[in-house]
Order: C-alpha cells, then sequence, then structure tokens
C-alpha cells in the first residue's frame, strides 16, 4: 500500500516542477520579446536616420534647383551672383559624390522608359530623380576620364 502523504508529497513536487518549468519558459519567452524589441528599436532608429538623409538631400536638391531657376531666369545680378555662391558651397560641401539611390536612378534611366516614369512624378520629384543621374553619369564619365560635362539628352524633358 502506499501512503497517502507520499502521494500528496509526490504530487507536490509534480506540481512544484511543473510551475518552475512554466516559469522557466515564461522567463525564456519574455527574453526572447525583449531581444526582439531591441531588434526593432535598432531598425526604428535605421529608418530614422535614412530618413533624415532623404529629407537632407531632398532640401538640399530643392536649394539647388530653386538656384539653378534664378540663374536662368533671374535679371537681378546680385540674385545670380549669390545664387552661385549658394551652388559653389553645397558642391564644397557635397563635392557631388554618388548619393545613396543614384546608380538606382541610373539604372533606371539606362533600362527604364523614362519619359513615361517620370510623367507620373511631381516636378521636384523629377528634378531630384534627374539630378542623380546627373550625378551618377557625371561619375562614371570621370571614372572614364570622359570631362563631357553635358547633360544626357532628354534628362529633363519637361523644361523643353
Amino acid at each position: 500500500m502506499t501512503n497517502p502523504t507520499s502521494g500528496q508529497s509526490e504530487l507536490q513536487r509534480a506540481l512544484e516542477r511543473a510551475h518552475t518549468s512554466d516559469a522557466r519558459r515564461a522567463e525564456a519567452e519574455a527574453q526572447l520579446l525583449d531581444a526582439r524589441a531591441a531588434v526593432l528599436r535598432a531598425d526604428a532608429r535605421a529608418s530614422r536616420a535614412h530618413a533624415e538623409a532623404v529629407t537632407a538631400q531632398a532640401a538640399v536638391a530643392e536649394v539647388r534647383r530653386l538656384c539653378d531657376l534664378t540663374i536662368r531666369a533671374s535679371m537681378r545680378v546680385q540674385a545670380i551672383d549669390q545664387a552661385h555662391d549658394t551652388l559653389a558651397v553645397i558642391d564644397a560641401i557635397t563635392d557631388d559624390a554618388l548619393l545613396p539611390g543614384d546608380a538606382a536612378w541610373g539604372s533606371v534611366w539606362l533600362h527604364g522608359n523614362w519619359r513615361y516614369l517620370t510623367k507620373q512624378m511631381t516636378t521636384p520629384e523629377r528634378e531630384h530623380a534627374a539630378d542623380a543621374v546627373a550625378r551618377w553619369s557625371a561619375a562614371l564619365n570621370a571614372d572614364d576620364q570622359d570631362l563631357d560635362d553635358g547633360e544626357r539628352e532628354g534628362l529633363r524633358w519637361w523644361r523643353d
């Protein structure tokens, strides 16, 4: 015969083991969720940094566009000089280096239907895309030691 108190103590030990196992599983799950949260926070930081960089690039591209517009359309010598000075500062800071995405726009220029794709965009978006293609093209020309500074024909078709 089994002792009734011995059966109860075995049941109590089994319950303790089950609760201990549940606690360990819950702790492991909490650690996993903490790790996932850390990864998501890191992704969010990277996304914010990328968004800030894109916003800054867009702002610089818009200032560059406005300076080009002033140089082409203004009658005021001081405004034209100021636009040239502003472009010189932008060029000194950016060195017209390739930006992330320039090569992708270059690929769109080469292999896509440029006019159709850019027709779907607003003018500032078109200018941004064309600036990216121009930087990409200039970098390729520099690598090939081709000093042709001219822009590709049809790149800014909306200005014609």
